[in-house]
């Protein structure tokens, strides 16, 4: 059993600041909470090597082409331009729920329900209506996603290869609202599914990335922050397989997770700021593990020591 935080000492585990606002003793009392048990079966999650290493954008672009860096491998998400590219937190979840389904139920083929209430209680999702509400901005999501395709390349210089991965290769949508504004769905006659490409599926199934669900949403709920859930699942990784210290210069960080922020002074600063901001709290779900993630001493980027990810090692699905 891990020993759970004691939010007695979280000056430490916030760089030696003093915590004071509420909403991060919130925080540490949630991540406590979380740290007396590790999760249940129900309670892991499972993401793509892949997408842990790069994925979408943080917000809306204008651009129906999208690209991440990671060392030498780059992704590449392309949409149509009438359509255009999926962006932010849900995307990240309904990616969450695609690779758990395809895992457990391995099968490319996957059903949504006939409901999309009781699909978005799947996603822990509120449901509110209108314009900007989690139903309409679920809905747009969905059908981004659909129609996009990765392109993964790795680049040595001196070897090159290419990967051209389209994710879905059928989605019928047949929810339908009530009424406008409604805060729920009513349900269809056909039940709404999705059929994975065969090479996506092959590609989010084979040693994915175990997370805890409880964390990702604590980190939705509390910070609505994309780079959080982004961090929080490299971190998983990293922490996975790394055997000695590493240092990752803020350069790379940012190709990894700036592509939003300018390639600037000041855009560096922005998102040395934010990203340093989001790795504290994403440190309170490493427990013991949490002092192994840290600024580097030079301020140059952060090191990263051998530790424990935030779940055990996943089960076998064979």
């Amino acid at each position: 059993m891990k020993k759970p935080f004691d939010k007695d000492s979280a000056g430490e585990l916030f760089a030696g600041h003093a915590v004071t606002d509420e909403r991060t003793h919130e925080l540490i009392e949630l991540m406590a909470s979380i740290s007396e048990r590790d999760p249940a079966d129900e309670e892991r999650g499972y993401i793509a090597r892949m997408l842990v290493q790069a994925c979408f954008p943080y917000r809306k672009i204008a651009s129906n082409e999208f690209s991440r860096v990671a060392n030498n491998f780059r992704l590449t998400i392309m949409s149509p331009s009438d359509v255009g590219l999926p962006f932010g937190v849900l995307p990240r979840l309904m990616f969450m729920w695609m690779t758990r389904e395809a895992l457990f139920k391995k099968s490319r083929s996957l059903e949504l329900g006939h409901s999309l209430t009781d699909f978005m209680m799947q996603l822990n999702l509120p449901l509110t209506g209108g314009k900007t509400g989690t139903i309409t901005r679920l809905r747009d999501q969905m059908k981004r996603m659909a129609s996009s395709t990765l392109s993964v390349t790795y680049d040595n210089g001196r070897s090159w290869s290419l990967r051209q991965v389209g994710m879905i290769e059928e989605a019928e949508f047949w929810w339908e609202e009530k009424d406008k504004g409604a805060k729920s769905s009513q349900p269809g006659l056909w039940s709404s599914t999705i059929l994975l490409s065969d090479p996506f599926f092959k590609e989010i199934t084979n040693r994915p990335v175990p997370f805890d669900m409880r964390v990702v949403q604590v980190i939705r709920q509390q910070t609505q922050s994309p780079l959080a859930l982004d961090i929080y699942l490299w971190l998983n990784y990293r922490l996975k397989y790394l055997n000695r210290p590493t240092d990752i210069p803020w350069v790379k960080l940012q190709l990894q997770f700036g592509a939003n922020y300018a390639d600037t002074r000041q855009g560096r600063h922005e998102f040395k700021r934010e990203f340093l901001k989001q790795m504290e709290i994403v440190r309170l779900a490493f427990r013991k593990s949490a002092p192994s993630i840290q600024e580097s001493d030079s301020g140059q980027g952060i090191r990263l020591l051998p530790g424990q990810s935030s779940v055990p090692d996943a089960p076998q699905f064979d």
